[in-house]
């Protein structure tokens, strides 16, 4: 009873109040911003949707991981930017506004590249036949209504009332970080009913480990390709980095999509991995000039 409730109630609502107090950080402008600078939003929206799910899928064949390891691996790649990039582009005083835009667009392009890209997945790690599939339509219906829907909803409340969502800002992006602490604990609970923590931890470490640090330093490498200034190369670094975790875990564990706990173990070590890299980001942002001169 408890399993289906995180599965199908808990986690669900969790995102829906993550991105609904992310859409009370944007406006409209957070869109029109692409007219602006479509450099560099398409350089970082290029990063996040179809680089680093490349770099997730080359880390999984390279390590040898099993197929759900390596779909959910995948899957976490899949789900860019989140409150938690935007918070972390804040406190590193990089370019917080680039990170917004970044997260708005991804927020709705997602919903369309999720089931294509993790169907491909599927197809490609399993057997032909293989009871793993997500429904492409109801799958973009579902988390259409867990990101785009409530960060409209959220956006629609700040125009409304731009004041008060202004004030609540601080506290929407710890509340934020309490909601994922939140998730992540749920999806330990789910996972455990499959197979014994520590094992299921140990087998993906490594590569989550490795995509966090890849992903940020290719996207901070991309910035630097196309001579931006140091503070959005920090950003497109963070936004590629940074994943939406929950999104990963309500998508493996939900019963109408994936509904299989083991899909979501990357997402959860991720959350582990994403605090450590994130601290390091925000408190030696010019360590990012030293890792890329060592790689160059």
């Amino acid at each position: 009873m408890l399993i289906e409730f995180l599965s199908a109630n808990l986690l669900p609502t969790l995102l829906f109040l993550i991105m609904f107090g992310m859409g009370m950080t944007l406006t409209v402008e957070d869109f029109k911003r692409i007219t602006k600078s479509p450099g560099e939003v398409l350089l970082g929206l290029t990063s996040q949707i179809i680089v680093l799910p490349i770099i997730a899928f080359l880390i999984s064949i390279s390590l040898g991981l099993n197929p759900t390891q390596s779909v959910g691996l995948i899957l976490l790649a899949c789900c860019p930017g989140g409150a938690t990039s935007n918070l972390f582009s804040h406190l590193a005083k990089a370019d917080t506004a680039l990170s917004i835009t970044l997260t708005a667009f991804s927020s709705i392009i997602t919903v369309f590249t999720v089931p294509f890209i993790i169907n491909a997945s599927l197809f490609f790690f399993f057997e032909t036949g293989s009871e793993f599939s997500l429904p492409v339509l109801r799958t973009i219906v579902n988390i259409f209504k867990l990101t785009a829907l409530p960060t409209v909803l959220g956006m629609f409340l700040k125009n409304k009332f731009p004041e008060f969502c202004k004030r609540s800002e601080p506290v929407i992006k710890w509340f934020s970080i309490i909601f994922i602490i939140i998730a992540l604990a749920a999806m330990l609970k789910l996972v455990s009913e499959k197979e014994p923590i520590l094992v299921a931890l140990k087998a993906v470490g490594f590569a989550v480990i490795l995509l966090n640090i890849i992903s940020m330093i290719s996207g901070y490498q991309f910035g630097r390709m196309f001579k931006m200034d140091e503070k959005r190369k920090i950003t497109i670094g963070i936004e590629t980095g940074i994943q939406n975790g929950v999104l990963g875990i309500t998508i493996a564990t939900a019963p109408n999509l994936l509904d299989n706990a083991l899909f979501a173990i990357p997402s959860g070590v991720y959350g582990l991995v994403m605090c450590i890299s994130g601290i390091f980001v925000i408190n030696f942002s010019k360590g990012w000039i030293i890792i890329s001169a060592l790689i160059i």
